[in-house]
């Protein structure tokens, strides 16, 4: 018999069982559980809850059948109010942790719908869809997810109809309520006639490569004023809501900003959705999302952004240093030392970082903070029902004091 005292970044609960920390699955600050030990090492004990002796008023009756098998959502027995509190903290703790500064952080800008909010999915297959038990390969059987958007829940019954025997995977994108399938497979000649009534697209990748076998070649979908082309592999934010509310947060930061570098343009959404009255310039390594990019300046018949397909970190030596801004937006395991000291040449008056791992945002913060004041750092709740939290970073290059 345990009791609970908090959370850990990651929503399990802490406690201590003789003289170890305990991270406790699928439980929540001041509940009294006895717990089913699954690993123990020399410093912490991980374990599942094997009965709640007493429940804390923080819990929430959880709907999904899934929820202590799947691993997908990891904090849904907490109510909406007390995820985005959990965030937040998490945020300011680990930020006060690396960074040692008093740094201003916003409110945790909320997600209208904390269901049905994503528009893609990647369901597992082994002869049946579904998605991995948390940290292993069983696949466990879905019939609905209750964060992935209705239009994906819906196509389930008829990709249940496929010939699933070769299939490894299948990723679902919806936007503006059409739906694109790709099926990930080693059968190139795979029979897809019984999903062509609820699919707009369909893709299947073979040995890596996408071929669109039915429908179109991409979908679109409205931000602000703009539309964006989605490809097959195109990154783009699975919250349309909270990613809108991003952008909104990063285009008021560049107001009166003119000339600005967006490394890790990827599709250029975030580029195209600030650049009005500006001129843009992405880089972006992946040379089908600069293509991608291309497309979506197309589409808005844009001619003051301009693509280029390189590495962010090494491109940008041979730019110059006539930007007044920089927005950063890199993978989970940020910035590498090449490309914060490239950014530190061009000395830009703003940076804008967005992150989805604030621990990485930490590390980079605590180089960039010696010639930038972090003016403040906003939290998105890009991805209700989980441990994960957006944030965007505002810098102000510091002025030289004589």
């Amino acid at each position: 018999m345990i009791k609970i005292d908090s959370l850990n970044d990651n929503g399990k609960g802490i406690a201590k069982l003789n003289g170890k920390i305990v991270f406790v699955n699928n439980a929540v600050p001041n509940e009294i559980v006895n717990i089913k030990i699954i690993k123990e090492k020399s410093k912490y004990i991980e374990a599942d809850v094997s009965k709640y002796l007493k429940l804390s008023t923080l819990r929430e009756k959880v709907s999904c059948p899934y929820y202590d098998k799947c691993g997908g959502c990891n904090i849904m027995h907490l109510n909406y109010k007390d995820q985005l509190n959990f965030k937040y903290e998490k945020v300011k703790n680990i930020l006060r942790k690396y960074v040692k500064e008093d740094i201003n952080i916003n409110n945790i800008i909320s997600s209208k719908s904390i269901l049905n909010y994503r528009n893609k999915v990647t369901f597992q297959v082994d002869n049946k869809i579904g998605f991995f038990s948390e940290k292993t390969h069983d696949l466990i059987k879905i019939d609905n997810c209750l964060i992935a958007n209705d239009l994906i829940n819906k196509s389930i019954k008829y990709l249940n109809k496929l010939d699933l025997i070769k299939v490894d995977k299948i990723i679902c994108r919806t936007f503006n309520n059409e739906l694109m399938i790709i099926i990930e497979t080693d059968n190139f000649n795979i029979n897809v006639d019984c999903i062509k009534e609820i699919a707009s697209s369909i893709y299947i990748k073979y040995k890596n490569n996408y071929t669109c076998i039915y429908g179109k070649k991409y979908l679109t979908q409205d931000l602000g004023k703009y539309k964006f082309s989605i490809y097959p592999d195109a990154f783009f934010q699975i919250n349309i809501d909270v990613c809108n509310k991003l952008y909104t947060k990063i285009k008021e930061y560049l107001i009166d900003s003119k000339n600005i570098l967006d490394l890790y343009c990827g599709t250029g959404s975030i580029g195209i959705f600030v650049s009005e009255n500006k001129n843009i310039t992405g880089i972006e390594i992946n040379n089908q999302a600069i293509k991608n990019a291309i497309k979506n300046k197309e589409l808005n018949n844009l001619k003051n952004i301009n693509f280029i397909c390189g590495d962010s970190g090494k491109s940008i030596k041979n730019l110059g240093s006539n930007f007044d801004s920089i927005i950063i937006d890199p993978p989970r395991n940020g910035l590498n030392k090449d490309t914060i000291n490239n950014i530190l040449k061009i000395a830009p008056n703003k940076i804008i970082y967005v992150s989805c791992d604030i621990m990485t945002l930490a590390r980079d913060l605590n180089i960039l903070k010696n010639e930038y004041k972090i003016v403040e750092i906003t939290p998105f709740d890009m991805f209700p029902n989980t441990y994960h939290v957006e944030c965007v970073a505002f810098l102000e290059k510091k002025q030289l004091i004589l």
